[in-house]
């Protein structure tokens, strides 16, 4: 596809991931956060496992060393969907959606980490635009920062991970249904073990929570996140990031929407600030790699 149809499928995977917040956040009536996540990929197992075998049928066999770049996307995931889970219990959809944009700043130094690119002079203004934001967004004081609020932000670190490393093997494999159905099976496995000893689960819990595990699952797992995988074989890891950044947008708007949640003129700042950091940190990054390619061209 070309580049624009891949841009203009990252901002739909950003609108759904944007209002799957409220799903998210509604969806844990009678069920735990655990059995949430297994239900909701499980679904989306189901929805992805047919295309998924059809891409196999039609593919060329995998390279060496595909299991070890699908554990560690897995890995990733995996920690990021479980972690924003719970984190979303105790803050706010608004909040969510906001802090888990923030991953999109860790992208360059993850780059830096495991491609060895030094990453762009315009990180530390940015970092410090970004906590700006986080502590506008929170009421102006560092102590209404929640445990919520750190898990989501834990979460967009290993969300960063994941789509730095799904970029690079959807570039080289260019096999995103089976990526897609690997991590949503992984996913579906390790919530519902987990939450069958931790938590429990009841055929009246699945039926209460069936609307929200539908949107969760099949409209943002089955659909989203591998349009996600889809796209980001013709879209660079920074591209990509700063167009799925504005899932928090879309959150802010869903939040507002379906949740009644009301942001103050300092969390409308805070929005701002952190929105601008991520613009400021992806326009840096793309400014470095242009200018090293024309000085190597």
């Amino acid at each position: 596809m070309s580049r624009l149809q891949a841009d203009g499928l990252l901002l739909i995977t950003a609108i759904i991931w944007g209002t799957a917040f409220v799903a998210q956040k509604t969806g844990m009536d009678g069920l735990g956060p655990l059995g949430f996540v297994g239900l909701r990929f499980l679904l989306s197992f189901i929805v992805v496992l047919p295309f998924a075998l059809r891409e196999q049928r039609r593919s060329l066999p995998l390279p060496r060393g595909w299991k070890r770049g699908c554990t560690l996307l897995c890995l990733f995931f995996v920690s990021g969907v479980v972690l924003q889970q719970i984190g979303i219990l105790h803050t706010s959809v608004t909040n969510a959606g906001f802090l888990t944009g923030i991953g999109v700043i860790f992208v360059p130094f993850i780059a830096w980490f495991l491609f060895r690119r030094r990453p762009s002079w315009i990180l530390a203004p940015t970092c410090l635009l970004a906590v700006a934001g986080i502590w506008f967004l929170n009421g102006g004081s560092l102590t209404s920062l929640g445990g919520g609020d750190g898990l989501v932000l834990l979460c967009a670190v290993c969300f960063a991970f994941q789509v730095s490393l799904l970029g690079f093997l959807m570039q080289k494999i260019r096999r995103p249904l089976l990526f897609s159905a690997i991590q949503y099976a992984v996913c579906a496995f390790i919530g519902l073990a987990l939450a069958l000893y931790f938590e429990g689960i009841t055929w009246q819990a699945i039926i209460d929570n069936a609307l929200p595990l539908f949107y969760a699952g099949a409209i943002s797992g089955g659909i989203a996140y591998t349009l996600q995988a889809v796209a980001q074989q013709d879209t660079p890891p920074a591209d990509a990031a700063i167009i799925m950044s504005s899932e928090a947008l879309f959150a802010a708007l869903a939040g507002a929407l379906f949740l009644g949640d009301r942001l103050t003129a300092a969390g409308w700042l805070g929005c701002t600030l952190i929105m601008l950091a991520i613009v400021l940190v992806e326009l840096g990054t793309l400014y470095a790699a242009r200018r090293q390619a024309s000085a190597t061209g």
